[in-house]
């Protein structure tokens, strides 16, 4: 009898590790996973880390991925504060993500589009099938853009090809911490020109001394100085950027404000530039001391503690800022610097224009992606009509496209100010060479014994050695494009047919050949000019 019980028992138990063991085997070799793995995935990376495009991007992602399921989408967010490192070295790995965001301004990194980016010239000329039943059905891509992609055009280093998309519209606010404002000022009214700003920075400086308290007008730092600081400097500068636009274009490239200078056409210490340099001297002093050694994160946090009655940044801050403070924001423009103004107003031209709003975020496709149809795919969903309505929805970041329906909190951003076309490169940092001598010589214009006059004579001493440097640097990145454009025309002119992808074969030799030939021409301007200008001639 207890034999009979032992042989059950131990029977039932071997049944269990039987049926055990055959599961297992029919999970790992007959059944199909719980989670289909997509065939492809594809991934993008860029370094927006505030609150907002990461939520939006997701948003994108997940509605294509619906309508793709054999494509899976990878977001990859970098700090800023590593992405230059971080890019280079993955591109030159070989590992570098399908789709990547880039920025002319990054210093040192002029080279990577030609080198590692795929120029969308000829895919932008054709419609997005995204916006198939919508208004913007059958228009070409490169139109449906709100701006018409003039940052990827004015940054290409092949002119006359484009080798990004945008996926937001930026503009710069003066957002307001209002209840402080009240309190200082006894007013809530938003300033109508620079002159009623000073005012209030005036009223702010007064009160502090009155009370103790640590409160400045602006927040600091060297990122929101230098926004606000080319703002201001450019209403002076408008009667500067007429006289050297001899194309008429009402836009001044970087190269074309160095030339100028080089020419003898403008100096810093000319009435209208020193004008400029006065405007930035006061809203430097309405810093604390030592901004220039903070970054972003240290003037919202300033502004966070109640210790600023005014950030200026971009609307890219807006969402982090209205999710994070405890106190009412309101944004307001910074107002604009006007013919009356007691300090330069015989000095301005008029009120500047602040244009139509340009886009930003620029997303790039890397030549050497092992998915690049699907991340030009993915590409086209992201700015079509339905995914830049869900991005715009999910972020609060104003879309770069046309026919996207704003949502009310940020509809005052496209509320843009008529004027006089303000289109040229910032004076202040045009290459890297001319803003380490900007931001080196600073403290000749801030500060007690800082001043336009100090500054400007300082300036004009340096910059014709920086804005020579710069301009070769520019010269060297042009020629980088030429050389290996040889063969890529005898290949694509071998490519060329009749068929689908020998027609695009043909166009992209059409392509290479009109920006070789652009490259060289602008070279050679570059060179002649530099030589022309030469100290001592």
């Amino acid at each position: 009898m207890k034999l009979r019980t032992f042989i059950k028992k131990r029977f039932g138990l071997a049944l269990i590790f039987i049926g055990y063991a055959v599961s297992i085997l029919w999970v790992f070799t007959r059944s199909d996973p719980i989670i289909q793995k997509r065939p492809v995935t594809i991934s993008l990376a860029h370094w927006q880390l505030e609150r907002g495009p990461s939520a939006g991007i997701a948003a994108i992602i997940k509605r294509y991925e619906e309508l793709n399921p054999r494509v899976h989408v990878e977001q990859q967010m970098v700090p800023d504060a590593v992405w230059k490192q971080w890019m280079r070295s993955n591109l030159a790995g070989g590992t570098g993500s399908d789709i990547m965001e880039w920025g002319m301004w990054l210093a040192g990194q002029k080279d990577i589009p030609a080198r590692y980016f795929e120029p969308l010239t000829a895919e932008l000329k054709q419609p997005n099938p995204y916006n198939k039943g919508t208004a913007l059905e059958g228009t070409p891509w490169e139109k449906t853009f709100h701006d018409g992609l003039i940052g990827p055009r004015r940054d290409s280093p092949d002119p006359g090809q484009i080798y990004a998309v945008t996926f937001t519209e930026v503009s710069t606010r003066l957002f307001c911490n209002i209840a402080l404002l009240r309190e200082i000022t006894g007013s809530d009214r938003a300033p109508k020109s620079f002159d009623d700003l000073r005012k209030i920075f005036e009223k702010v400086h007064a009160y502090a001394q009155r009370t103790g308290k640590r409160v400045n007008s602006l927040a600091g730092s060297r990122d929101n100085g230098i926004w606000i600081a080319q703002n201001v400097f450019s209403g002076p500068l408008l009667k500067v950027n007429y006289s050297i636009d001899e194309s008429g274009y009402l836009y001044l490239y970087n190269r074309q404000v160095l030339a100028a200078y080089l020419d003898g056409k403008w100096r810093y210490n000319q009435p209208g530039v020193k004008a400029g340099l006065q405007l930035i001297r006061e809203v430097a002093d309405a810093m604390k001391p030592g901004f220039l050694q903070l970054r972003r994160d240290d003037a919202m946090l300033e502004f966070f503690s109640g210790e600023a009655v005014f950030l200026y940044t971009g609307t890219w801050d807006a969402t982090s800022l209205r999710q994070m403070a405890s106190f009412e924001i309101v944004p307001m423009r910074l107002p604009p610097v006007t013919p009356d103004d007691p300090e330069v107003g015989p000095l301005i031209k008029g009120v500047g224009g602040e244009g139509q709003g340009e886009t930003a975020m620029a997303m790039y496709l890397n030549k050497s992606s092992a998915h690049k149809a699907e991340a030009l795919d993915f590409l086209r969903f992201a700015t079509s009509v339905e995914g830049q309505q869900l991005f715009t929805d999910a972020s609060l970041w104003l879309p770069a496209i046309n026919g996207v329906k704003l949502p009310e909190p940020i509809k005052s951003f496209r509320d843009y100010q008529d004027g006089y076309a303000l289109g040229q490169a910032p004076y202040d940092v045009i290459g890297s060479e001319v803003s380490m001598t900007w931001l080196r010589n600073f403290y000749q214009l801030s500060g007690a014994q800082g001043s336009p006059e100090r500054f400007a004579t300082v300036l004009d001493e340096a910059m014709p050695a920086a804005i020579r440097k710069d301009l070769q640097d520019e010269m060297r990145n042009t020629l980088l494009l030429v050389k290996p454009a040889d063969t890529q025309i005898v290949a694509y002119a071998e490519l060329a047919g009749e068929t689908p992808e020998g027609r695009k074969a043909a166009t992209r030799q059409t392509e290479t050949e009109a920006g070789q030939t652009m490259s060289e021409g602008l070279a050679f301007q570059m060179k002649e000019q530099l030589e022309r200008t030469a100290i001592g001639k």
